[in-house]
């Protein structure tokens, strides 16, 4: 979708300290060739933190640096792809009183995996184009604790950091323009995180998620080429069509925001399907993080403009991918060098 007047006016990021890999592999919780051949850095880890705390914290600073009045958010979109620390309660509500007040607005929660946050954004552009809404709040926030979720052997090529991210869009200013965004889905795909787990009537926090275990069942049967076909088929479809809507061409980028995959995993299917460079990627940044969920793409995006990476005229592709299978894509141009940005 071709987006007209959307700005992205304040983002927030909440880190926990992070864990250098090396101690993780010491302490015999990494194994040693994964870390190898991650090359990630190190993994942020949370302690007393609750995801629904960081991400009000996250957000306060966003709307800080938005310059944004509480009363003019109109919707808050929150994604999460773990537990948000009670069952049966709105953590979108929590993160509105919180945040905003009492001040009314829209406030849901988006479970699309790991691409939940950049499906917000998709969502809210649509959501504010064409209407009397002046500014959207969007929020991500997701900690792994045991016994639930073991970080360090949950998963192939990836180790989920903590954290919270958060995002102002906004009708009339920003630090930098939304210019179209775009997703693809592929269903196909989706026995990739499911395996051959059934379904049960409640979850079990005592047996462990094991995604390792579930893509190993699903590679069984399908060929990691086949996969890997697909993958590449609709991740170029959503960048190809982003980049159409929004007038670009792909030489144009500056940099691309991607997921924080360790370095195989990105090397397969980002690198070389795009046809990239590292250096043009936020890789060197997201090694230090681990992958936060629904928040790599916001706090890529904040890195890059906080750490004065990116200037005024540079184009950026914000990348996410989530299980189901689904592909966002969005295109924005930097406008402006915040207060709140290295000079």
């Amino acid at each position: 979708m071709k987006v007209q007047e959307l700005y992205i006016a304040g983002i927030g990021t909440y880190l926990p300290q992070a864990t250098k890999v090396e101690q993780a592999v010491a302490d015999g919780r990494y194994d040693p060739q994964e870390a190898e051949d991650t090359e990630l850095e190190s993994i942020c880890e949370a302690t007393d933190e609750t995801p629904p705390d960081m991400a009000v914290s996250a957000a306060r600073t966003a709307l800080a640096r938005s310059g944004v009045a509480a009363a003019d958010i109109s919707l808050i979109l929150h994604a999460s792809i773990y537990f948000q620390g009670l069952e049966l309660y709105s953590t979108a509500s929590y993160i509105h009183r919180a945040a905003l007040g009492d001040h009314s607005a829209l406030a849901f929660e988006v479970k699309h995996a790991s691409n939940g946050g950049m499906t917000s954004l998709d969502v809210a552009a649509h959501y504010l184009a064409g209407s009397d809404h002046g500014a959207a709040l969007i929020t991500t926030a997701d900690k792994c604790s045991l016994p639930a979720i073991d970080r360090w052997n949950c998963d192939i090529g990836i180790v989920p950091g903590d954290g919270a991210t958060a995002m102002v869009l906004s009708r009339t200013s920003g630090f930098a323009r939304v210019l179209s965004t775009a997703t693809v889905s592929d269903p196909t795909l989706e026995r990739l995180h499911r395996g051959d787990e059934p379904f049960a009537p409640h979850s079990d926090p005592n047996r462990p998620v094991d995604l390792r275990l579930r893509k190993l069942q699903y590679l069984g049967d399908v060929e990691l080429d086949e996969f890997t076909r697909r993958f590449r088929t609709g991740l170029t479809t959503c960048v190809d069509t982003a980049l159409a809507d929004a007038g670009i061409e792909f030489r144009d980028i500056t940099r691309f925001v991607l997921p924080h995959a360790g370095r195989i995993v990105l090397q397969r299917e980002y690198f070389l399907a795009l046809g990239i460079e590292e250096s043009r990627s936020t890789w060197s940044w997201g090694r230090t993080v681990g992958h936060i969920g629904a928040g790599d793409q916001i706090s890529g995006l904040g890195h890059l403009v906080e750490s004065g990476a990116v200037n005024p005229g540079d184009h950026c592709v914000l990348l996410g991918v989530g299980a189901g299978f689904t592909w966002t894509g969005a295109v924005v141009q930097i406008v402006d060098r915040p207060s709140w940005a290295t000079r």
